[in-house]
């Protein structure tokens, strides 16, 4: 999308597809019906059953993206420091903002939205007509199997899709181009093992990626640390049996190297 992940080539090791999309019009932060329409196709070769890594946070719609091709009831498991549930000034655009809201108001097959990371403030925001199908995960719960057990008891019938925003992790475990809340790296690593161990997951994506570099110094740093976090979201993937190889697809949203 933005070609952020040429900063970041450790990853070439990880056997992903390279989908380049840095040509298509109309997609940053606001996702045009056209820039939709030309992104689908090219992501039709790729099943939402995999590990997609999406670029930066002004694509996050992505995940909507992906999602709005699965045909069985699902939970979103929302990892990410805003609650991408804004309520936009014109009716009917997809954003990086509010592609949650859409997603809970279009997409039939979406059952409850859990949300990791976000402020009170953005708590407070939702519209009242989305808190019975939203639910946000306690400290506590974030931090023990035995608690997210409890939760999961409680709010999860379905299998579950994950979508993480780097932006929910603290600096010295990511550099996003939003501001950023305050989980370390290996907090956010146990939330992910007790999910994988107690759930049926579908898929999972990435972003937060950083494209808004002011030189190519602060380019480097921020692909490298980035680059970092990913390797290790996706060893612990691998730790949990769910390897890159029994998936059906997996792609990256950027531009080959």
């Amino acid at each position: 999308m933005s070609g952020a992940y040429d900063l970041e080539p450790l990853m070439e090791g990880q056997d992903f597809d390279l989908v380049d999309c840095q040509d298509i019009c109309g997609k940053e932060f606001i996702c045009s019906e056209e820039a939709q329409k030309e992104i689908s196709q090219r992501m039709a070769d790729y099943a939402p059953e995999g590990i997609h890594l999406d670029d930066s946070g002004n694509y996050h719609y992505l995940t909507k993206l992906w999602t709005d091709r699965l045909t069985a009831p699902f939970s979103l498991v929302l990892i990410d420091h805003h609650t991408d549930m804004r309520r936009e000034a014109f009716d009917g655009i997809l954003t990086c903002g509010n592609w949650v809201r859409v997603m809970l108001e279009r997409n039939p097959y979406l059952k409850k939205v859990i949300i990791v990371g976000p402020t009170e403030n953005q708590r407070s925001t939702i519209d009242g007509c989305y808190r019975s199908r939203v639910q946000f995960i306690s400290e506590e719960d974030l931090l023990t199997e035995e608690g997210w057990k409890r939760f999961s008891k409680v709010h999860l019938k379905e299998p579950v899709y994950i979508s993480i925003d780097k932006d929910v992790l603290n600096h010295d475990s990511a550099i996003t181009d939003w501001d950023q809340g305050n989980i370390c790296l290996d907090d956010l690593k146990r939330l992910l093992d007790s999910i994988f161990k107690n759930e049926k997951v579908i898929g999972m994506d990435i972003c937060g990626e950083y494209s808004e570099a002011h030189d190519l110094i602060d380019a480097q740093e921020g692909g490298l640390l980035n680059e970092n976090t990913n390797v290790e979201i996706l060893e612990e993937v691998k730790l949990e049996g769910w390897s890159l190889n029994h998936l059906s697809r997996h792609c990256r949203l950027c531009s080959p190297a």
